[in-house]
């Protein structure tokens, strides 16, 4: 009777230890469930991040965002120009390229757009200028517009390219000016203008 007490004793501690779950490790308790959405939302969060790219800067870009600028009043004050007075002029442009780079160092690309404003009042003169736009998170805003002469000026400004954040352009004899010499200009962005700088041909 002793011996069947003992007995029945070990087998109770041995069914208990038995039955004691065994530790676990951190990732073995971690649900499968939860480690199926974690990384479901890794995947979704690189998507979105590769999804939110800045938009191309392109002459479709620059045209739509000169159209919209265009029709604003600050446009209307820096050209004395309103877009809805059929007899302000018209803008035309077809003989400059459009030139996109960065303007502000910011490796955002930025736009130069040139136009001209033809028959002001019905009169037969035009004026011509750039329109400058910087890039913000992948929107072109309008800054303002450089004056690049006028059908009657001595000389005229025409830009050819945006190079390490310089604009490289040539100042060229006037419309009706017989003679003169074509002089190369460089500018840069500087306080929301574009400002003249002696080209490195000519530095000392």
């Amino acid at each position: 009777m002793h011996f069947n007490t003992i007995y029945f004793s070990l087998l109770s501690v041995a069914m208990t230890l038995s039955c004691k779950p065994e530790k676990k490790t951190i990732p073995e308790t971690q649900p499968h469930d939860t480690i199926k959405t974690h990384i479901s939302s890794t995947k979704e969060h690189d998507s979105l991040t590769k999804s939110k790219k800045i938009p191309v800067i392109d002459t479709t870009a620059v045209l739509m965002a000169f159209k919209k600028a265009s029709q604003t009043e600050q446009f209307g004050k820096d050209l004395y120009f309103n877009l809805k007075d059929e007899l302000s002029g018209s803008i035309f442009d077809s003989e400059r390229p459009i030139l996109i780079g960065d303007l502000n160092g910011d490796h955002l690309e930025d736009a130069i757009m040139p136009f001209s404003i033809e028959g002001r009042d019905g009169g037969n003169n035009w004026d011509a200028h750039y329109a400058v736009f910087i890039n913000k998170n992948g929107q072109l805003k309008y800054q303002y517009s450089f004056d690049r002469g006028a059908d009657l000026a001595e000389t005229q400004t025409f830009f050819k390219s945006i190079k390490d954040g310089v604009v490289e352009g040539m100042i060229e004899p006037g419309f009706h000016v017989q003679e003169g010499e074509s002089t190369p200009v460089n500018y840069i962005y500087k306080n929301n203008r574009l400002v003249e700088v002696t080209p490195p041909s000519k530095a000392k």
